[in-house]
């Protein structure tokens, strides 16, 4: 085989072209390929060596930008508030900014709508928040025991000019948690909430001054284990009805939660074991139903289609585009809208979003 691919009748260029895809993609093809390039002229040598770097170039740059498959999101039971994030890797530090397009190709300066900062174990440990203007409007602070559990939580909100503290103590023994809420240092509130065998809140008590809530919840499940029903009841009146509905596969496909007015509902499709779309209506006490939004994700659980609806008429529509990281999260999202309104057939790009991620490894 050596021997045919030396034939001095084919183009050297052309073999680079021949090998180069088993050249960045297995190891055995490399030294194959060099072994080949010994018997080839220096001359030819530069000629394909410059090649080899801009393969290696645009290889390296769709490796960023295009999505990794092979990762799996995570659609409930999080582990940690990094995987409620959709966030991939061990995410250390992440800075959010936005740029809104003054026309179809120039946007505005990016401003800064969200910094956070991630525990090794990928707890929430500091998290800011930015108005439009990229002013700041809020910061928590968190803190964790050895376990990681929370111990205290600080929320301090610019525009109300309001602090909050929070302080978590937990009970093993009767499987409860306590926290204690102060605002501005001076109103006050505790809750003492109730856990099952299974982790699941069983009851909730708030007391303030003098005066004591209780709330009260219970569930069913079917035969696969799979929560069916979910009521949440306070001094003995029923609050809300959370009802969900599985596949054969046991994949949720509809949820509902009904208060007293209204209900709202969502039916998820699912195509190889993952959320391909979310359709939301509302209920309302007439028991009419309401289209309300249509989502559409990739396969990474990231929106790529959103329609929204009033009075169940579809009024605008969002794409989203995306860049990634070679971890699978993504770095640029260039969001673009169609006013169906206003009769508009087009899709306007509206605005930029960049992310500044930080990895612990």
């Amino acid at each position: 085989m050596l021997g045919s691919v030396l034939n001095p009748a084919i183009s050297p260029v052309l073999l680079h072209l021949i090998f180069l895809r088993k050249i960045l993609a297995h190891k055995t093809a490399l030294i194959l390929y060099i072994n080949v390039a010994t018997h080839l002229k220096k001359r030819t040598l530069r000629k394909i060596y410059i090649l080899i770097l801009i393969s290696i170039v645009l290889q390296n740059c769709k490796e960023r930008t295009e999505l990794n498959i092979d990762l799996r999101p995570t659609y409930s039971d999080f582990e940690n508030d990094r995987e409620q994030r959709n966030l991939y890797g061990e995410v250390k530090e992440l800075e959010q900014y936005k740029a809104i397009f003054q026309n179809s190709k120039e946007t505005r300066e990016p401003l800064p709508t969200l910094k956070e900062k991630f525990t090794e174990f990928g707890s929430l440990n500091k998290a800011e928040y930015f108005d439009n203007y990229g002013q700041i409007t809020q910061i928590d602070l968190f803190r964790y025991d050895k376990n990681d559990y929370l111990t205290k939580s600080t929320s301090e909100n610019k525009l109300a000019n309001q602090k909050t503290i929070q302080l978590i103590s937990y009970d093993s023994i009767n499987n409860t948690t306590t926290r204690n809420i102060t605002f501005n240092d001076s109103l006050n509130y505790k809750f003492i909430s109730k856990f099952d065998s299974n982790d699941l809140i069983v009851e909730q008590i708030k007391i303030e001054a003098k005066d004591t809530v209780v709330r009260s919840y219970e569930y069913k499940f079917n035969d696969s284990n799979n929560k069916i029903l979910e009521k949440e009841f306070e001094e003995g009146k029923e609050l809300s009805v959370g009802k969900y509905k599985y596949s054969n596969e046991n994949q949720l496909i509809e949820y509902s939660n009904k208060h007293e007015w209204m209900e709202l509902l969502t039916e998820t499709v699912w195509k190889n074991n993952r959320i391909v779309k979310q359709t939301d209506y509302t209920i309302s006490a007439d028991l009419n139903k309401h289209l309300d939004r249509i989502t559409e994700y990739d396969k990474l659980f990231n929106p790529i289609n959103e329609k929204i609806y009033e009075n169940s008429e579809l009024n605008r529509e969002l794409k989203y585009d995306y860049e990634f990281d070679q971890f699978g999260n993504w770095t640029k999202r260039t969001v673009s809208m169609k006013e169906h309104f206003a009769n508009s057939d087009k899709f306007i790009p509206i605005y930029i979003e960049s992310r500044e991620i930080k990895y612990w490894n």
